[in-house]
Order: C-alpha cells, then sequence, then structure tokens
C-alpha cells in the first residue's frame, strides 16, 4: 500500500508524466537519431540527459501552467528544469551551431506554454505542436556532430528529414485516433476523420513503396495502424465501456515499436 501511495504521488506531483503515450513520441525519434548519425560522440551524451530532463520538465511544466501554478509541482519543475538548463549549455558550448535550432523550437515552446496555460493542451494543435518538437530531435541528433546550421544543404542527409516526416506523419495520426477511443469516441465526425487520415497516410505510404522509397513491410504496419483506428472505437462502443488510458497508451508502444523496425534505413537518397 505504501509504495502504491509513492508511486501515486510520484505522478501526481508531477515527477513521471501519466501520459503513456508520450513516452513512445518522446523517445523513439531521439534513439532513430542517435542511430542515423554518421558518428556518436560525448556531445550525444549531453543531448540524451537535456531531452530526457527536458522531456519530464515539459510534461510537469504543462500541469503547472494549466493548474495555475500550484506549489506540488515546483521540486519537479525546478529539478528538471535545472538539469535540461545545465546540459543544454554544455551542448550548446560544444556544439554552437545548435543555437539554430532556436529558430525551430522557440516558437513550438512558447505556443506549447501558452496552450497548456489556456487549458488547451490537449487540442489538435496542442497535440501537433509537441509532435513536431518530438520528432525534429530526429534531425537534431544528427546534426550535433556536423558543424553546420540545420538549414545548410550538407549539415544534415536528406534521409534524416524523410525519416522524421515519416515518424511525424505516424505520431500525427494518433491524434486523432486516441481522440476516438477517449473523449470523443461519441463522435462521428472524429471517427471518421481518422479513419480518413489513416487511409490517407497508407495510401502515400504504398506510393511511396511504388516508387522505391519505402518498405512494403512499413506499409503493411499502416495497414495495421488502419485497422486498429478502425476497430478499437467500435470494440468500445460494442462493450459500452471506453478504453482505459493505460490499455491505449501502452499498445501504442508496440505499434511506435514496429514503425521504428520498418522504417526504410537502408534505402539510398540522393
Amino acid at each position: 500500500m505504501t509504495s502504491r501511495r509513492r508511486s501515486h504521488n510520484i505522478v501526481k506531483n508531477g515527477w513521471v508524466t501519466d501520459q503513456h503515450g508520450s513516452w513512445a513520441m518522446g523517445f523513439v525519434p531521439l534513439i532513430l537519431g542517435l542511430w542515423s548519425a554518421p558518428t556518436l560522440t560525448w556531445l550525444h551524451g549531453m543531448l540524451v540527459i537535456a531531452w530526457t530532463s527536458g522531456f519530464f520538465f515539459f510534461a510537469v511544466a504543462e500541469k503547472w501552467l494549466k493548474f495555475r501554478y500550484k506549489p506540488r509541482y515546483r521540486p519537479a519543475l525546478i529539478t528538471y528544469g535545472a538539469i535540461a538548463a545545465i546540459f543544454s549549455l554544455i551542448l550548446i558550448i560544444g556544439a554552437p551551431h545548435l543555437l539554430w535550432w532556436g529558430l525551430v523550437y522557440l516558437p513550438l515552446i512558447v505556443a506549447s506554454f501558452y496552450l497548456s496555460w489556456a487549458k488547451k493542451e490537449r487540442s489538435l494543435l496542442a497535440r501537433l505542436v509537441a509532435i513536431a518538437a518530438a520528432c525534429l530531435v530526429l534531425p537534431l541528433a544528427i546534426n550535433v556532430d556536423m558543424p553546420h546550421p540545420w538549414f545548410a544543404a550538407d549539415a544534415i542527409a536528406p534521409k534524416g528529414w524523410y525519416l522524421c516526416a515519416l515518424l511525424t506523419t505516424y505520431f500525427a495520426t494518433t491524434v486523432p485516433f486516441v481522440k476516438t477511443v477517449i473523449r470523443e469516441r461519441n463522435s462521428t465526425p472524429w471517427f471518421v476523420g481518422s479513419i480518413t487520415v489513416h487511409v490517407i497516410a497508407t495510401l502515400a505510404m504504398a506510393a511511396l513503396a511504388v516508387q522505391g522509397y519505402n518498405y512494403w513491410t512499413h506499409v503493411l504496419v499502416w495497414v495495421l495502424l488502419t485497422g486498429r483506428a478502425v476497430a478499437m472505437p467500435l470494440l468500445a462502443k460494442h462493450r459500452g465501456v471506453p478504453w482505459r488510458p493505460r490499455n491505449i497508451g501502452m499498445p501504442e508502444i508496440g505499434y511506435s515499436l514496429l514503425v521504428f523496425a520498418t522504417l526504410p534505413y537502408g534505402l539510398a537518397f540522393p
């Protein structure tokens, strides 16, 4: 009982996020970026620490802003914020060209904080902002050991941006899917919209495979994703009982790993 209460307090006070699906979104792009980097250096270690602490910082900052600066979130907010700031500074000192990523991340951070403060952190826009920020760490990780700004022609290989786009597409489609099994589970427009974006994404993946820029195994994963987007809302409606967030978020980690495993790593790009 004491252990369960302690775990509850850790989540309640913001030390660990209760958004299970955010773990995959937060760390799969980072792992893929490290995998795709030409070489790994100590700077990538600084990136991992800065990103991980930043992930927890933004999770608790969302609650802190939403609930109007409740004191119980302050210890986690200060701790994670300090760690993220220290290791980000070390990273910037070691790789000053990464400062150019501020042009990308600053607007996303401002938008995220504002939407949390306005209690719109679960809106479609807020989710897409978070997804963009998370997936962009993939090319950022590749850029760490390349001494050029991210917008320079030779800073990041086209494949890095392409893989980032594929991951962003996957995570973006999870937003309407999750809506259809939780907050909008009785909404026909959301259900139809979710299926529509999944079908469009699947067809796009198939078209890329036809052109030689994708694996057919990745297309099959998208067929599976589309199937779950149809089946899970219908099953919940048939049972008359909504899915618990844990039963949605945990399988989604598995789906993200399937997406991760079948991405077209070995294809040649111009």
